[in-house]
């Protein structure tokens, strides 16, 4: 068994599992459960289990001899069956999913987009903004700066993640890596955290909740600037998803 066979049968959707009970089968061309156990050293439960998952998808067979079943790799135009068929049912779901999308886009085109922009001002106005962000739901933020914490101290975070979490209310959030301190204090089950590379510090901090979009500009007088519109807080939130990919644990 090599590392480029196992990397490339799961590269074809195998699990790790399954993979290693398959290359084991190829190796002895057919053999027992023990067998098999003994060269991948996985328990019974799994070898058994994985091999029911390689019969159900026709590419294992077995006969019986005596009181115990040989396990052997079926032909092996039945990977490439196997794959067919599947080829076959993504064709099947990307036929409706793309019925489903034009109805959906004829029904939206009739529906006026709500767009309403609010600013808050002021130390007083960004804990009105995060306190209204307790009544929503999950939400992600990047570029959360030193400032940020600075302007309304730590005691107000403090009191607002032990709130947010207690309404469950989960978070992903890019912080910058001047507050790397500040974000390992965060870390549980409804907060994730990364953070920007080390030479990039934006001075601004991005929240997205919904269809909200709020941009905060943390001076001395932070001001935040709040935009109501679905279709802008879809944009910001793929643009979220990239940084998200890039940015480091």
């Amino acid at each position: 068994m090599t590392t480029m066979e196992l990397s490339e049968l799961l590269k074809l959707g195998f699990n790790r599992n399954e993979a290693r009970v398959y290359l084991a089968l190829i190796k002895f061309g057919k053999a027992d459960a023990s067998t098999i156990i003994r060269e991948t050293k996985f328990h019974k439960s799994i070898v058994y289990d994985n091999l029911d998952k390689l019969i159900d998808k026709g590419i294992v067979t077995f006969v019986v001899e005596g009181k115990k079943r040989i396990f052997q790799i079926a032909s092996s135009e039945m990977l490439i069956r196997l794959f067919e068929e599947k080829e076959k049912e993504i064709q099947d779901k990307k036929k409706i999913a793309s019925s489903i999308s034009k109805e959906i886009d004829s029904r939206i085109k009739n529906i006026p987009e709500k767009q309403e922009a609010t600013i808050y001002r002021g130390i007083s106005g960004i804990k009105s903004f995060y306190n209204d962000s307790l009544k929503g739901g999950d939400y992600v933020v990047f570029g959360a700066p030193q400032e940020s914490i600075d302007i309304l101290g730590e005691l107000f975070w403090e009191n607002y993640n032990l709130k947010r979490i207690k309404n469950k209310i989960g978070v992903r959030m890019i912080f910058n890596p001047s507050i790397r301190y500040h974000g390992r204090k965060l870390l549980n089950k409804y907060t994730k955290i990364k953070y920007f590379d080390k030479d990039f510090e934006p001075s601004t901090e991005t929240h997205i909740q919904g269809d909200k979009v709020g941009i905060i500009v943390w001076s001395e007088n932070p001001l935040l600037f709040l935009i109501h519109n679905r279709k802008v807080a879809e944009s910001y939130m793929k643009f979220f998803e990239k940084m998200w990919k890039m940015a480091k644990k």
